[in-house]
């Protein structure tokens, strides 16, 4: 996972996709090669996107009921 912040200081930190030719490295690493690294860099890949997503949502979320919030004390 990579983050990406946003705003000021303490601001809302997004999460950033694993490129996927850092994958490719590590599985090749683990000595994978041809088919067996094609799968594992896609399946790898298929995780962090939908945990990239899942993550960005909360974190969103987090940050408009914390503007919401803000809003109504003023």
């Amino acid at each position: 996972m990579l983050s990406l912040s946003l705003g000021m200081a303490g601001g809302l930190v997004l999460p950033q996709p694993i490129p996927r030719e850092s994958i490719r490295r590590y599985g090749r690493t683990l000595r994978l090669s041809g088919e067996e690294l094609a799968d594992f860099v896609e399946i790898v890949a298929a995780i962090d996107d939908f945990w990239v997503v899942t993550e960005q949502r909360k974190q969103t979320d987090a940050a408009v009921r914390a503007a919401r919030g803000m809003s109504r004390q003023r």
